[in-house]
């Protein structure tokens, strides 16, 4: 294995150990909460001001079907609720409530102490690599990205358009 495919492999293992340690941590708060990891997350999403169910679905690569009984269950529990947009009544936004944005300040702030005392227990200098480290991968990987529309299928069609060609009629 060369030394750049064995670095990545070592970033790969202590990137999943690393997660699982946050979700440990995460999964005695929404536990707690009375929320499921999908109920927790979409919790410390949405803001207080509303996004849409699409948008709300993007941000957790998840999809709007997942989400929208998610979003159901919190409503019914008053953590969030939904408004129609102003300028387009076809649209609806989801609004963390003043309950639901106090849930999600008080479990941020337990995580962030949780990180914080991670972070306290590393050198400045080496922190200070992770940070620069963790931000220049996510440049990279930013920078790498070409949206979907650009990228033509094999058969020429390009994805989110609709395919010019008809089939044969029989």
């Amino acid at each position: 294995m060369q030394p750049l495919e064995q670095e990545a492999t070592r970033f790969i293992a202590a990137w999943m150990r690393l997660r699982q340690v946050i979700q440990a941590a995460n999964f005695n708060r929404f536990q707690q909460a009375g929320l499921s990891a999908t109920q927790f997350m979409t919790l410390n999403v949405v803001p207080q001001e509303g996004m849409t169910l699409s948008e709300l679905a993007r941000s957790l690569n998840l999809s709007p079907a997942t989400l929208s009984e998610t979003v159901k269950s919190l409503e019914e529990r008053g953590l969030v609720r939904r408004t129609r947009q102003e300028g387009d009544a076809r649209k609806v936004n989801i609004c963390a409530t003043d309950e639901g944005e106090a849930m999600q300040n008080s479990a941020s702030q337990e995580f962030h102490g949780f990180l914080s005392g991670l972070f306290g227990r590393m050198g400045k200098r080496r922190r200070e690599g992770l940070l620069t480290g963790l931000e220049e991968m996510v440049k990279l990987s930013m920078s790498s990205r070409e949206p979907a529309e650009t990228n033509p299928r094999a058969d020429g069609v390009v994805p989110g358009t609709r395919s010019m060609r008809r089939s044969p009629r029989r």
